[in-house]
């Protein structure tokens, strides 16, 4: 019998998900104990080597949660398999860790706390990262074991919080600050939801052209030309400081430039090779398709398997798909930006998993309190790797969410959804907004489903499923993370800072 499509498994409490999250629990809890005996035995090499498991511990959970971001939707889409999504994930994800990771300067307090109070007890700041690192580590993988995509930032936040306040009281803590971040998380998902409505509208029209006559044979090169430019400018203001530039109009002419650079570089690629190695048609490029826009089995390896309507569909993770000649140009643009994110995720996030690790090693050599540290390279060797595990046990977890949990994607709903975030990043960077990808991304996929619907009224078809039982467990997952990670905090911390 054939595996079940992605899109059909139910988001039960499976065995699996029990297993990842007992190992978790234990690991975690294992690490608490730990800790407790080192701070009172005062063995800061301990210290150290329990920092190192639970930097990587977050740096797994890290990867894992946040590979949706990037090619979630391609995988929902079936422009990319869950192993090509992985491997591909992985591969971008280490290289962005590890070429520019030391080149992002990452605040470690996050404005929460205020490092300089403590610069006459580093130990005891020491130990308040320690702790927040592991608060954040058991969120973050508890959310991933279930799927739920989430920002690791929530639970670095939440313990901050926590031991912030045991060590200083509550005037430690940077209210104004921590209010601001928690009001751009709720504006996060309305962002992305915004961006990927107004996108989607525009690509649905253009699934309805014939892109093959006149002027509308220019829309391809169009489309590349824009999601080349805004891939661009992701880099040049949300990426590493390395390649940032500034003010924001240079980076928007830099942007368009590059846009349409590598789009005349593409196109000249594509006719050279079409003089050289002439391609003709083919018997399963002539047949007609079907009314859903996939080519019927008609002696081509396409497979084809009933759908709920009754018309064919194609079968998801196996690699197999014929799109409709209006869905297949976005395959590519959406692989595109998937792999782009990926790259940027490995870049700046890196340091979130192992700055706490770069404070405690130059806090126990050279007793200094860094508010942004300089992380070693063998501490980006422990993120990056740390990210790769991640992703290949437990990134399957969030892309069945976000690919295939909340809507049933294709091509264009993909790259409306992944075009609408980082559109919506983009805005919120310009304004100096510090929003959550995992947010924008989510509410995005919700954008496109509310998009197709109202086309669907207009157009007096079937309105697409919008499964708001997965986005209310997700959402509960955003409100639960603070609060539970301040909880472990508080709890590990407490014999760090007990008398």
């Amino acid at each position: 019998m054939d595996a079940p499509l992605l899109r059909d498994r139910k988001p039960t409490l499976t065995a699996d998900a029990l297993y990842q999250g007992a190992i978790a629990l234990v690991t975690l809890l294992a690490m608490w104990w730990l800790s407790v005996r080192v701070a009172s035995s005062g063995g800061s090499t301990a210290v150290v080597m329990l920092e190192l498991v639970a930097a990587g511990s977050l740096a797994i959970a890290n990867g894992g949660n946040d590979i949706a971001n990037a090619v979630g939707t391609s995988v929902g889409a079936g422009a990319l398999t869950v192993e090509q999504a992985l491997g591909f994930g992985s591969l971008f994800e280490f290289a962005g860790a590890m070429l520019l990771g030391s080149l992002v300067s990452k605040t470690i307090s996050k404005g929460v706390i205020e490092p300089r109070e403590f610069a006459d007890e580093p130990e005891i700041f020491a130990a308040l990262m320690f702790s927040t690192v592991v608060g954040a580590a058991l969120t973050t993988l508890l959310a991933t074991v279930y799927g739920y995509p989430i920002s690791a930032t929530h639970g670095i936040v939440g313990g901050l919080v926590a031991v912030g306040w045991m060590a200083r009281g509550w005037g430690c803590v940077g209210w104004g600050s921590l209010a601001f971040t928690c009001v751009m998380w709720i504006l996060s998902p309305i962002a992305g939801m915004l961006a990927s409505y107004i996108l989607q509208l525009l690509c649905y029209r253009i699934t309805q052209l014939d892109l093959e006559s006149g002027m509308n044979s220019l829309i391809i090169p169009m489309l590349w030309t824009a999601t080349l430019t805004v891939t661009c400018l992701f880099l040049f203001l949300t990426g590493p400081e390395a390649v940032r530039i500034t003010p924001t109009s240079t980076a928007v002419v830099a942007s368009t430039a590059a846009g349409i650079a590598l789009t005349l570089l593409r196109y000249s690629i594509l006719y050279i090779n079409s003089l050289i190695y002439p391609k003709p048609a083919t018997q399963a490029e002539s047949e007609p398709l079907n009314a859903s826009g996939w080519r019927e089995d008609g002696g081509s390896s396409m497979a084809v398997v009933p759908g709920e309507g009754g018309g064919m569909e194609p079968p998801r993770g196996n690699g197999v798909h014929v799109w409709g000649k209006n869905e297949k140009p976005f395959v590519g643009l959406l692989v595109l930006s998937a792999l782009t994110v990926a790259f940027a995720h490995g870049a700046n996030d890196v340091g979130n998993a192992v700055g706490p690790l770069a404070v405690m090693m130059e806090i126990f050599t050279a007793s200094v309190v860094k508010d942004e540290p300089d992380v070693p390279m063998w501490c980006l060797v422990i993120g990056a790797l740390g990210f790769v595990v991640g992703i290949v046990t437990l990134g399957k977890n969030t892309i069945e969410t976000v690919g295939n949990r909340i809507i049933e994607l294709t091509p264009s709903l993909s790259y409306s959804t992944q075009m609408g975030a980082a559109l919506a990043v983009l805005l919120s960077s310009v304004l100096g907004m510090p929003v959550s990808t995992s947010h924008c991304l989510v509410g995005s996929v919700i954008g496109v489903g509310l998009a197709q619907s109202s086309i669907a009224m207009c157009t007096h078809e079937e309105a697409p499923k919008i499964n708001f039982g997965i986005i209310n467990k997700i959402i509960l997952g955003w409100i639960v993370t603070i609060p539970l990670a301040m909880v472990v905090g508080f709890i590990n911390d407490h014999p760090h800072l007990s008398p």
